[in-house]
């Protein structure tokens, strides 16, 4: 076996099965805000589209996907970010889901022949960069996010020996699970160290979409470089989980310079991860239709707003600026609250310690809860209820 397996740990999940195993609910009783899976209905379109293809099944698609797909890619990119430079044949490919494309680039971009190869990820985390870091064979050097830094990832207390050892710095915007989002300025003085010590950027946007209506829409990495340049850094990914709530059809993509691109490619080619035909006729039509991701905006405004009128114990609490997620500060340990919240309410909670870990003497996820305002407004009502009355308690 893979000697780098002995490295990984047990998914966020796994230890909160096992802080809750002892305690019995009935399936019905569960209101379930610890996963960040969409709630909403998949658009009716997208799943014609598949039962009108469904005769395609029987065909081995490429990896690289069908041009008219790789085109909608391009098309939604230059709409959403006014980037218009995006080759369809050089800078995109399918992905089977942005979970399986992160880990399979980081295989492919991680050069061991090298000295100390490290990936500088933020913590708290979405589990598979670590766990892709590690199985390619480099160190992980986590970047904490804390509240004192308005959850910005602390970029300013890496020192000069990791950048030189940087292979790959990855991004999460919005965060998961903290909802900030990155500015350009912020992603140029990224940029910069990308260019000077000569490592990748890597910023999973697949919550790009989902923000409030009214708001500034978030920034994506690829208003602030040029793909079409010898010498970009940037390497983007993008899923209709979210944005669509297409969570189970696996499908997002990856945009980056030609060389990476081709690169990875290759890889893919032996990997074998492919779009089913249905699929891909079903994601070009959701990269290309507007309509039902501004409806699922606002829905998600609804969700927020009962969600955030349940939370009277806290002051002055506010949306985040994207995602759908709270990452809320709790009075106590946060494997004590979520196991009072599952027994004593039957909702299901995140402990924020199990989203990152120790650095500098911290955990910066103890003392918080990660919850998915996902559900339809009954639900979020009466769950959030519960939260509010738990929190009441300590």
């Amino acid at each position: 076996m893979n000697n780098q397996l002995n490295y990984l740990t047990e998914y966020p999940f796994q230890y909160l099965s096992n802080l809750l195993k002892e305690i019995k609910k009935e399936p019905e009783e569960i209101m379930g805000l610890h996963i960040g899976e969409p709630k909403g209905k998949a658009p009716e379109e997208a799943l014609e589209v598949i039962f009108n293809n469904s005769d395609t099944f029987s065909k081995y698609p490429t990896s690289v996907g069908d041009f008219s797909l790789r085109e909608a890619y391009c098309g939604w990119l230059s709409d959403r970010f006014s980037v218009n430079y995006i080759n369809p044949d050089l800078n995109v490919l399918p992905l089977s889901g942005t979970r399986e494309g992160i880990f399979s680039f980081i295989q492919c971009v991680i050069d061991t022949s090298k000295e100390k190869p490290k990936v500088i990820l933020p913590n708290p985390f979405y589990k598979i960069y670590e766990g892709a870091a590690i199985m390619a064979g480099a160190e992980p050097y986590y970047v904490n996010s804390e509240e004192s830094n308005g959850f910005k990832p602390d970029f300013e207390s890496i020192p000069e020996s990791v950048w030189k050892d940087c292979q790959l710095l990855i991004l999460c915007s919005p965060s998961n699970p903290t909802g900030y989002c990155l500015d350009k300025k912020e992603y140029r003085e990224l940029l910069r160290k990308a260019e000077k010590y000569n490592f990748l950027l890597c910023s999973d946007e697949c919550y790009i979409d989902i923000y409030e209506t009214n708001a500034h829409p978030p920034a994506g990495l690829l208003e602030c470089d040029d793909l079409s340049e010898p010498n970009s850094k940037s390497v983007v990914f993008h899923s209709l989980s979210k944005r669509s709530n297409l969570a189970g059809l696996r499908s997002g993509f990856i945009c980056a310079g030609k060389e990476v691109i081709e690169k990875l490619s290759l890889y893919r080619t032996y990997h074998g991860v492919t779009l089913s035909f249905p699929t891909q006729k079903a994601s070009t039509w959701a990269w290309s239709d507007k309509d039902h991701v501004q409806a699922n905006r606002l829905e998600y405004d609804k969700k927020y707003k009962a969600a955030i009128s349940c939370l009277d114990s806290i002051e002055d609490l506010e949306r985040p600026q994207g995602g759908f997620y709270f990452w809320l500060k709790l009075p106590c340990d946060d494997e004590i609250f979520a196991k009072t919240l599952y027994q004593e309410e039957s909702v299901l909670s995140l402990p924020g310690s199990y989203l990152a870990t120790e650095n500098n003497g911290s955990n910066p996820g103890k003392g918080y809860l990660r919850l998915a305002v996902v559900h339809d407004i009954d639900t979020i009502t009466k769950a959030f209820n519960a939260v509010n009355k738990t929190l009441k308690r300590f």
